[in-house]
């Protein structure tokens, strides 16, 4: 059976179920935004605590989020009928979810890429139609790589003479470097810019095709990780700097272990330890005792590890900067040290030499996540933006 057979059953069920289940709809609970359909960085989980009435629907778990809970899981790992079961809810599940919740909810925000249809055909074009045929609204929520050009990142390494995530990632897998990928990419944006209401994308760290006006990316890092002063930076006799990669190459861990292997032999009172593949708890453990945090040296914006640093008042170093994002605002000057890859030693270096100054900026950058990267700020924001949503903008 053909993806694209599969697909036409998809649409004819969807149009079906959602005319079906309109009349028994009216005797349930209204939904006011339906957050899916899949969980990226905890995002999903994050932005449905942060709106009343709201529904968490997934079309597979994320299995690095094992403990999360949704309202709606569509895929099943059952063997019931020989896993034939499993195969229908995977195949034809998402129209009959996304169109019982089309008769519930006000509004939809989408999260990644996914779709709760196949969406590789028309990159949502179907799909997002139908929503906004029907008078619902429409968030796009894109979280990096769902969205980002590597054509548009190479034409801007090439400009700023800099790699940066996009050329990286097409280092590390050259199929994404191939124009089907890239293709795939604009249509996608093309698509959001036709018919989301709101969009929320870093502009310049995840650089894509979207011409319409973009919200910032918002953290959501929970309130509960900030931690009071600590006397960790009080005369310290040894330093403790750590590095915690998700993924060492796009992360720059080679150029982090040449520099710590030189600032190390250098000043041995400085340990450097690398964690990867570690639980986030056991992270947050290391960085409760840590001094400096090195986290990510193409990108543009701080990463959830620098969140989780300065929330864990330790000095942060990574390459986000406000001259290269603007989404940042210059309220972010200055809550880290800035470094690139060329520059990466020379910075961790002026650090080491002067172990007085650090508690003064791990205040600067705790004060700055706080105010704009929790999920309190973040939940603010949120609400703010969809308030301005007063109505979708109708049926086509």
């Amino acid at each position: 059976m053909t993806g694209s057979v599969i697909f036409s059953r998809q649409r004819a069920l969807l149009r079906i179920a959602y005319w079906a289940f309109k009349p028994f709809a009216v005797f349930t609970r209204r939904i006011t935004w339906v957050v899916g359909p899949e969980d990226i960085a905890h995002m999903t989980t994050h932005i449905a605590a942060a709106i009343p009435g709201s529904y968490s629907a997934l079309h597979a778990r994320n299995p690095f989020y094992g403990d999360a809970r949704y309202d709606c899981v569509i895929q099943t790992g059952s063997r019931a009928l020989g896993g034939r079961w499993a195969i229908w809810r995977r195949l034809y599940g998402g129209p009959i979810a996304l169109a019982w919740l089309l008769n519930r909810a006000r509004g939809f925000i989408y999260v990644g890429g996914g779709a709760y249809l196949e969406s590789w055909h028309d990159e949502r074009e179907f799909e997002f139609s139908f929503i906004r045929d029907h008078g619902r609204r429409l968030v796009c929520y894109f979280t990096g790589s769902d969205i980002r050009s590597p054509k548009l990142s190479a034409a801007r390494a090439a400009a700023t003479g800099k790699p940066n995530l996009g050329t990286m990632v097409v280092k590390l897998d050259p199929s994404f470097g191939e124009h089907a990928y890239d293709d795939a990419r604009r249509l996608r944006a093309e698509v959001a810019d036709r018919y989301a209401d709101l969009v929320f994308n870093a502009r310049e760290d995840q650089l894509s095709y979207l011409e319409s006006d973009t919200e910032p990316f918002l953290y959501f890092y929970p309130d509960r990780h900030f931690v009071g002063p600590s006397g960790k930076f009080d005369s310290p006799m040894r330093l403790k700097v750590v590095h915690a990669p998700s993924s060492p190459v796009l992360k720059g861990t080679d150029v982090v272990r040449d520099v710590m292997s030189r600032i190390t032999a250098e000043h041995p009172n400085v340990d450097y330890v690398e964690l990867i593949n570690m639980p986030n708890s056991e992270v947050l453990r290391e960085l409760d005792s840590a001094h400096i945090a090195l986290n990510e040296y193409y990108a543009s914006m701080p990463g959830v590890f620098s969140i989780e640093a300065m929330a864990r008042r330790c000095v942060v170093v990574t390459s986000a900067s406000v001259d290269d994002e603007p989404d940042l605002g210059e309220e972010a000057r200055g809550a880290w040290v800035v470094a690139d890859v060329d520059t990466l030693y020379d910075e961790v270096m002026q650090l080491v030499t002067h172990p007085a100054d650090l508690s003064a900026q791990a205040d600067r950058g705790w004060t700055w996540a706080k105010t704009y990267a929790s999920a309190t700020a973040s939940n603010e924001k949120l609400r703010a933006a969809l308030a301005r949503v007063d109505r979708p903008r109708g049926g086509r």
